[in-house]
């Protein structure tokens, strides 16, 4: 719930049990009073909440408390972050990062089921290998949105990225992948993490703001001394815009920071990223080594064959 009346953000004990990432500030116990200054809660501690909004994964530090009207509560200070507009009349909500702003259709109805996603059959996985595995949800037929148990992944050494599954006849297929030199084995039955199906009335209208393409495009040009080869290659960026969408890549990349898979990086070296379409309309983000491996300073011995130190 967005309260305008509230000067900061709250979740619940209860809410706070469902979510992956638990970034505790403190732990330390104090009252807060509400808006008529007689009523007051007992917040239990502190915690950093990461909050998937479209393509944004927002983040804010939210008080704990032990129940509320709803789950969570995001106040004035999530709401001047991110700069959110209300509009009541279309029934949006708009949230900006980076100059980048997402607009969200409003839920009328925000109440999502969780269903647990379990394995059907024991499974071993070999070393530096991905495999895929028949898992069941509790759906005759949906397209349903995965998350993986974080709990799980702290206790097992593989890699399960949240994604997009069809779900047929109560299976469906998910990917693991073994990162480790030795076997890793599940038994039949456990919980690998939870699925909500995604609502329709929260569509996504994602949008880059013109005013800072006018920026970019003006900084691109600015080197052309001729106004009219300026104004012709001005011409070409705006009619190819859509070349230049990143939000695909940009959420991908967002997951994987989320899930630790990958951090921020300073080195003075890089490699192109680019996009792959899947079979089942999603992409898949691949990475061309091949320009960084060139300048790579190879072995100056052959790596010893192991059958032969064996």
């Amino acid at each position: 719930m967005i309260d305008t009346g509230a000067n900061r953000t709250f979740i619940s004990v209860k809410a706070l049990s469902f979510t992956n990432s638990k970034q505790f500030i403190n732990t330390s116990q104090r009252r807060v009073f509400l808006a008529d200054d007689q009523t007051s809660i007992i917040v239990y501690g502190e915690v950093k909440l990461h909050i998937m909004l479209g393509d944004i994964q927002a983040s804010i530090v939210a008080l704990i408390v032990k129940q509320l009207c709803t789950d969570c509560i995001l106040g004035m200070d999530f709401i001047n972050k991110y700069k959110l507009i209300i509009n009541t009349e279309d029934r949006t909500v708009s949230i900006c990062e980076n100059a980048k702003r997402t607009s969200l259709k409003i839920d009328s109805n925000p109440y999502r089921a969780r269903f647990p996603t379990r394995l059907i059959n024991n499974i071993r996985i070999p070393p530096k290998h991905t495999i895929s595995i028949p898992v069941s949800i509790n759906l005759p037929s949906a397209k349903v949105l995965f998350r993986p148990s974080f709990k799980l992944q702290q206790r097992i050494p593989l890699v399960m990225l949240g994604s997009l599954l069809t779900v047929r006849n109560y299976t469906s297929f998910i990917s693991l992948y073994n990162p480790t030199a030795s076997y890793c084995s599940l038994p039949k039955g456990i919980i690998l993490g939870t699925t909500t199906i995604p609502t329709s009335s929260f569509q996504k209208l994602s949008h880059i703001d013109q005013q800072l393409a006018d920026i970019h495009i003006h900084k691109l040009i600015q080197h052309i001394s001729n106004p009219e080869q300026q104004e012709q290659v001005k011409f070409i960026l705006f009619q190819h815009a859509k070349l230049f969408d990143t939000k695909a890549m940009y959420k991908i990349i967002q997951e994987l920071l989320h899930f630790g898979l990958i951090r921020p990086s300073y080195s003075p070296y890089a490699a192109p990223a680019l996009l792959v379409a899947k079979h089942d309309g999603s992409w898949r983000m691949v990475v061309d080594y091949k320009k960084l491996n060139n300048i790579t300073i190879k072995d100056n011995h052959p790596l010893p064959n192991m059958e032969q130190a064996i």
